[in-house]
C-alpha cells in the first residue's frame, strides 16, 4: 500500500502539464455540477407540473364523483325496485310464450285435421263425380240403345208392313193383268 500512496503523491505533485489537467478537471466538474442543478430544476419543475396536474385530476376526479354518485345511486336504486319487475315480466313472457306454443302446436293440428278432412271431402267430391259421370255415361247409351231399340221395333214391323204392302200391291197388279176383264192394250201381233 506504501507503493501506491507514492505513485499517488507523484501523480499529485504540481507540474505545468499537470496543473493543465487539473484545470480541465475543474472545469469539467463545474460543467457536471452546472447539469446536475439544471436536471435538479427540470425535475422540480415536472414535479411543480405533475402536482399541478395531479390537483386538477383530483378536482376533475371530484366533480366526476359528485355528478356520477347520484346517478349510480338512482341506477343502483332503480335496479333493485325494477329487479322483481324485470323477473315477473320474465316470467310471464315465459309463460306467454308457452301458451302460444301451445296454441301453434293446437293450431298445427286443426289445420292438419282441416287438411285430411279437406282432402277427404275432395276424394269424396271426385268418388262423386266419376260415379255421377258413370250414370250419365250409362244413361247416355241405355237412351242410345233404347232408342236404337225403338228405331229397331218401329222400323221391323214397318218394313213388314211394306213388304207386306209391297207383296199386296205386287200381287194385284198380277192379278189385275191376268184378269180378263180389263182392257188393255196390249201389243198385238201386228203391232210394232
Amino acid at each position: 500500500m506504501s507503493g501506491l500512496s507514492g505513485i499517488a503523491m507523484m501523480m499529485l505533485q504540481d507540474s505545468g502539464a499537470n496543473a493543465h489537467e487539473v484545470y480541465l478537471m475543474r472545469l469539467c466538474a463545474v460543467v457536471i455540477a452546472v447539469a446536475l442543478v439544471a436536471q435538479a430544476v427540470g425535475v422540480l419543475l415536472a414535479a411543480s407540473y405533475a402536482a399541478k396536474f395531479l390537483m386538477k385530476l383530483d378536482k376533475m376526479s371530484k366533480t366526476f364523483e359528485e355528478k356520477t354518485v347520484p346517478i349510480l345511486t338512482r341506477t343502483n336504486e332503480l335496479i333493485r325496485d325494477l329487479a322483481p319487475k324485470i323477473a315477473s315480466v320474465s316470467t310471464n313472457v315465459e309463460q306467454i310464450s308457452y301458451t302460444v306454443r301451445e296454441k301453434v302446436d293446437e293450431l298445427g293440428v286443426t289445420v292438419s285435421q282441416l287438411n285430411e278432412t279437406v282432402n277427404e271431402i275432395n276424394g269424396r267430391t271426385r268418388r262423386q263425380v266419376v260415379h255421377v259421370d258413370g250414370i250419365v255415361t250409362e244413361a247416355l247409351y241405355a237412351t242410345e240403345e233404347i232408342s236404337r231399340t225403338v228405331q229397331d221395333q218401329i222400323r221391323k214391323p214397318v218394313k213388314q208392313v211394306a213388304g207386306i204392302l209391297a207383296g199386296l200391291q205386287a200381287g194385284f197388279a198380277t192379278l189385275v193383268e191376268k184378269s180378263p176383264f180389263i182392257k188393255r192394250n196390249r201389243p198385238g201381233p201386228y203391232d210394232l
